[in-house]
């Protein structure tokens, strides 16, 4: 009698021991799922921290800028340097590979708004295989020196990843 009762209790035992770990590896489970989610949530934020930044560079380079006397007109691309700049990164392809320092994998089209709707694509720099992309628009002039005046337009980056 005495051994049955202690193979029932064994058994009790085991039993117990066999749902704790079931109830252990569900926890586990639900816990690094929550945490693949969260690290793909801070990537995707990353990302587009990224493609905002990259949108600022764009705007500071010394190769667009809008200068008048040495003052720096904010948010502001000159369309005559835009314009030579895109042609000259389509004619001359290892120029390209000095802005992918800067750069990396993007493509930054530019895009008037008002009073024509043309599109420069500035920067294009497209990776083999794309996992995902993340697009920043940014609303911009352009000063077109030869007529003296400004075009209102978007700058759209495209970061991939």
């Amino acid at each position: 009698m005495k051994t049955k009762k202690a193979q029932l209790k064994m058994f009790e035992t085991f039993g117990v021991l066999i749902i704790f770990f079931f109830l252990l590896s569900i926890g586990i489970l639900f816990y690094f799922n929550a945490q693949k989610t969260s690290i793909r949530q801070a990537q995707a934020e990353a990302s587009q921290e990224y493609a905002f930044q990259l949108a600022l560079k764009t705007l500071h380079l010394p190769e667009l800028d809008c200068s008048f006397l040495n003052t720096q007109k904010e948010n502001c691309i000159d369309a005559i340097k835009l314009e030579k700049l895109a042609q000259l990164l389509i004619i001359q392809p290892d120029i390209l590979e000095t802005y992918y320092t800067e750069l990396g994998y993007s493509t930054i089209i530019v895009t008037t708004i008002y009073p024509l709707e043309l599109g420069f694509t500035m920067y294009n720099n497209t990776p083999q295989q794309i996992t995902d992309q993340y697009v920043h628009r940014n609303p911009i002039l352009l000063y077109d020196a030869t007529k003296n005046r400004y075009i209102f337009a978007v700058q759209e980056v495209t970061v991939y990843v």
